[in-house]
């Protein structure tokens, strides 16, 4: 009986490794699509870069030259991300499923919110740094008492801290409208709607996390704000940019989202499903 029961609980090494596929393949087809989008969104914020303008720009530029484009830096962070997303998603799930069957999407929940939103924050930090700007950073104010130009001061630590805490805010909402409640609405959705499961599947998986970003692009844009003006700034000044950029920064979040969350987690689900077949 020991040995059975040993035996029932080492891990199925050919279920791992189709995890590990299905996240690795499921990542290659949306990172690239993931990383313009988000280096739009960022140079919006950032210096007004008009929308558009960067998704054309970005795009040509990652046609043209591929190999610079898949092997840089930014689309590194990006694939890093998801990557490591899909992958504590997948293997969770297939052991505590094995080993913890009732608290499996408990355990998988929080194990995917605790590594992707770090490594989200760390990724939005990082392209902060790449494709931001400071612009108020080197304007200069003129010290009244000594009748000198000095450039304004930035208490980097301060703004650091307040930008990565929305952040962390901000992706938490993401992660729970992405994979907890998405498949909460997948399960109450009625038959005469939808009579198949996979049905209800798709149709949730594709609209809850477009819906989430409603409440998460404010909170993007304002740690991009407290990220590139790291010194006091009246909040209303900084409503004031959240809301110049909210519709449309709402619409491409929406739209980005989709491959992230949407196209990245059915095909993730059904590479996973069809290794899983193969090992059995």
């Amino acid at each position: 009986m020991e040995q059975k029961t040993t035996t029932e609980l080492s891990p199925n090494w050919g279920l791992l490794g189709g995890d590990i596929a299905a996240a690795s393949i499921s990542t290659i087809l949306v990172s690239p699509t993931i990383t313009i989008i988000d280096r739009a969104l960022v140079e919006k914020a950032s210096y007004h870069k008009p929308v558009l303008q960067g998704l054309r720009a970005h795009t040509k530029a990652a046609l043209k030259h591929p190999a610079s484009f898949l092997f840089s830096r930014p689309h590194g962070h990006v694939f890093a991300l998801y990557a490591a997303t899909y992958t504590v998603a997948n293997t969770t799930e297939t052991v505590t499923k094995q080993t913890h069957p009732s608290l499996s999407d408990a355990i998988t929940f929080a194990c995917t919110f605790l590594i992707n939103v770090p490594l989200g924050v760390w990724k939005d930090i990082r392209f902060a740094h790449f494709f931001g700007t400071n612009p108020d950073a080197t304007k200069p104010h003129i010290d009244a008492s000594k009748g000198v130009t000095k450039p304004l001061p930035i208490p980097k630590r301060t703004g650091s801290a307040a930008a990565t805490t929305t952040l962390l805010v901000r992706d938490a909402i993401t992660i729970y409208g992405s994979f907890t409640l998405a498949q909460q609405c997948a399960n109450v959705i009625p038959d005469s709607l939808a009579s198949h499961p996979y049905s209800k599947t798709v149709f949730t998986q594709l609209l809850v996390p477009v819906v989430s970003q409603l409440f998460a692009t404010p909170l993007h844009l304002l740690g991009l704000d407290l990220y590139n003006r790291q010194y006091h700034v009246p909040i209303r000044d900084r409503a004031a940019v959240v809301l110049r950029d909210l519709p449309v920064a709402t619409m491409i979040r929406g739209v980005r989202i989709i491959p992230a969350f949407g196209f990245g987690c059915l095909a993730n689900m059904g590479l996973r499903e069809a290794f899983h077949g193969l090992s059995l």
